[in-house]
């Protein structure tokens, strides 16, 4: 059975699957609220536990699911409509469109060093993301308005890493979950590019995670895992992308 859940049941917190995507859904879940298009739902087996879940918001779904779970949930994803979303390996194959591989890895290096920091700011982190060309411009005003529910709601964290002006020159979100974050949104300002202030951030986003006592996560095309395994991150899964909506 799929059943619409209230963002603070407990179950969320217990709900097996892919760890990244129960990280995601458990962080977008303390952002549903009053005039959002955000819904959090539990998969539930025979005797009402919870057997996997799935949120949709206003940009795509997230969903996991066990074994015994999966063509239920895929059943209802489909029913959702073909929007953008991540899904695990367990649901992929059973689900219309081009589902492409990204790769989950986890930190297991030691404590990176403690660096100094911009005030945080979801609007420097999303102008980072702009200059960088990791959205378009057009997407700015977007991207700050998600990062700054997150923050506002203690779903997200972010890192700045200062320029030698003090100015931020890249930075990182981290979305938390009960156990572990997921990091992301790391960029760095093309000028600015080549000086290690993206791996800067990507350090102080770990450390501020590992300073919670939860894990690291993140995922990352395949051709992008040799610049994290040089950072002390290892592949531990996948996770699948839809990347538009189905026409």
């Amino acid at each position: 059975m799929i059943a619409l859940a209230d963002p603070a049941d407990p179950r969320l917190k217990t709900a097996p699957g892919e760890p990244l995507l129960r990280t995601v859904i458990q962080g977008l879940a303390k952002t549903v609220g009053p005039g959002l298009r955000r819904e959090v739902w539990l998969a539930l087996d025979d005797e009402d536990r919870p057997a996997g879940a799935v949120c949709r918001t206003e940009g795509g779904l997230w969903a996991t699911a066990a074994e015994a779970a999966a063509a239920e949930t895929a059943g209802f994803l489909a029913a959702l409509g073909g929007l953008p979303g991540t899904v695990d390996g367990g649901l992929s194959p059973l689900l219309p469109g081009r589902w492409e591989r990204s790769a989950v890895l986890e930190y297991r290096g030691t404590t990176p060093e403690e660096t100094p920091l911009c005030i945080p700011s979801a609007m420097a982190l999303a102008d980072c993301n702009a200059a960088a060309g990791a959205i378009p411009p057009e997407d700015r005003d977007a991207l700050y308005a998600e990062l700054h529910l997150r923050i506002r709601r203690g779903a997200a964290q972010v890192v700045l890493i200062p320029d030698e002006a003090g100015i931020p020159a890249a930075g990182a979100a981290t979305l938390l979950g009960e156990e572990a974050g997921v990091i992301g949104c790391l960029a760095c300002r093309r000028e600015k590019q080549g000086r290690g202030y993206g791996s800067a951030a990507l350090a102080a986003a770990v450390r501020c995670l590992l300073e919670r006592g939860k894990r690291p996560l993140l995922a990352c095309r395949e051709e992008l895992l040799p610049f994290y395994t040089l950072r002390g991150f290892v592949p531990i899964g996948a996770v699948w992308e839809r990347r538009a909506a189905l026409s």
